[in-house]
């Protein structure tokens, strides 16, 4: 699989939203409305590898929620479905695609009035994956 280097990476903070996830015979899917108290975090990591092929694209996609006071705070493994943390991949992969709640890693996350900065390394044992370090 490629490197980071060879795609793009972009961060969307949607304020006064919360995930919505739901686990049904195995898969996992999300939705995201809107809350108050909450942030989203949405990471997004793209490769365009064919312009012509429909299917010529590979993303990987990390969300989770975070109250939107100020705060300081650690989670590690299990404790990362505190912030109903997933990653998604989507690629022509026979297979190897779809939404996986994440609970294997480290999450440090830092917000202010003004932003929120984080750090995270995580893995994902049902698929590959490129991404496994994140930090802003």
């Amino acid at each position: 699989m490629d490197s980071l280097e060879n795609g793009s990476r972009k961060l969307h903070l949607l304020k006064n939203k919360k995930l919505e996830v739901v686990q049904n015979d195995g898969y996992v899917s999300y939705t995201i409305l809107e809350n108050d108290k909450t942030n989203v975090l949405h990471y997004v990591y793209a490769i365009n590898q064919d312009q012509v092929a429909y299917d010529g694209g590979y993303r990987e996609e990390v969300l989770f929620e975070v109250p939107n006071e100020v705060l300081e705070a650690k989670y590690t493994d299990k404790e990362l479905q505190n912030t109903k943390m997933i990653f998604g991949r989507y690629c022509f992969c026979k297979g190897k695609t779809g939404v996986y709640k994440i609970a294997q890693g480290n999450l440090h996350v830092k917000s202010t009035k003004k932003d929120i900065h984080f750090e995270l390394d995580f893995k994902i044992t049902e698929v590959p994956q490129v991404t496994e370090k994140i930090a802003y």
